[in-house]
């Protein structure tokens, strides 16, 4: 039997020198066969490229929002930059997108203390009625308005002889933060008749909520008037009250001094020769900007309307002019209303 030994010894043999002279079985191309075929390729993950994080920016600044809303001050929209240091948390900023427009402001920013000039009726507002609106604490403004009337005897013939106007003067005061106060007083230019030019004390009142209590007292020359509005500047609205004076009597052999009201129509029953002034009356009016100094200006005081241009310069300077529609006081006999307006009203306010 022949012997393994010796075939097991020169296989070993035959083994070590081929590993010795440097060949290696090669098995890389055979773990394919070794591997799962199933199995997916793994893909290497994708480079996470840098993100550019925005440099810090504070929430309460921009250089492109007209205004913020303040929660401590309801209503109001405070513009940037304003001196007064507010709390954090206590304001939104408007967006670019949502920004007011130049004519829309005053909407927003100036409803409590608006730029706007004196009325003929004494104190801020349009043409005939005050507003809202008062002048900002500390602030003065002197108004002058020149009204054109005709003048006629008893017998209702026009005295043509010169031109007659009244010339209202009025004075106004931001006492404090929602009241303002006011005098006026029409000087008019005719010495026939002893009619009255009363002068009157005006003021108002912005309670909280938005609405503005206010009124015209004078003597015995006329009616008392108080009276409520709201509104913003470019619209109105508000009701008041005369009272203080008794029923007119009229006597042919001269006429009794007519007290006419600030506001409101008049009533004169013929038959009777009796007249009043309305009790209860209501009042409109707006001042609709046109450009940065240009207000188209409108109003109602219960008896007559008004229609009108003011010009703004500065929000120091402001001219106005106006058509004024007749009322009822133009409609009276002259036996009655010797004394009746015509229908255009000019003025300036200087405020300071």
């Amino acid at each position: 039997m022949i012997s393994r030994k010796p075939l097991i010894c020169t296989a070993t043999a035959i083994l070590l020198s081929v590993a010795s002279s440097g060949f290696a079985l090669d098995l890389g191309r055979f773990q394919a066969f070794m591997s799962n075929p199933r199995r997916q390729e793994v893909k290497p993950a994708p480079k996470v490229q840098d993100i550019q994080v925005p440099a810090y920016s504070s929430p309460y600044e921009s250089s492109e929002a007209d205004a913020y809303y303040v929660h401590s001050q309801p209503g109001q929209f405070v513009p940037l930059g304003s001196a007064q240091s507010q709390r954090d948390g206590e304001h939104y900023l408007l967006p670019p997108q949502t920004r007011v427009p130049g004519e829309l402001r005053p909407l927003l920013t100036e409803r409590l203390t608006p730029r706007q000039g004196l009325a003929m009726a004494g104190g801020t507002g349009a043409t005939l009625i005050p507003s809202p609106g008062v002048l900002e604490p500390g602030k003065m403004a002197v108004g002058v308005h020149v009204q054109p009337f005709k003048l006629y005897n008893i017998n209702g013939t026009r005295y043509r002889d010169e031109d007659y106007f009244d010339t209202n003067v009025s004075l106004a005061w931001g006492v404090e933060d929602g009241i303002e106060v006011s005098v006026d007083k029409p000087f008019a230019n005719q010495d026939r008749f002893d009619i009255a030019e009363p002068l009157y004390f005006n003021f108002k009142y912005q309670v909280p909520g938005n609405v503005t209590l206010g009124g015209s007292f004078t003597g015995n020359e006329g009616y008392q008037s108080v009276w409520v509005a709201a509104g913003v500047p470019v619209a109105w609205v508000g009701v008041g009250m005369n009272f203080g004076e008794d029923d007119y009597k009229f006597y042919y052999n001269g006429w009794e001094k007519l007290r006419r009201s600030r506001f409101g129509g008049y009533n004169y029953t013929y038959d009777k020769g009796e007249g009043y002034a309305d009790m209860f009356f209501f009042m409109i009016g707006g001042a609709v900007p046109v450009n940065d100094h240009l207000r188209f200006v409108y109003d109602f005081n219960g008896d007559k309307f008004s229609l009108g241009f003011r010009f703004n310069y500065q929000n120091s300077f402001y001219l106005n002019a106006a058509y004024v529609s007749d009322g009822d006081y133009e409609n009276l006999p002259s036996p009655i209303a010797p004394k009746q307006s015509e229908n255009f009203i000019f003025g300036a306010t200087i405020a300071f």
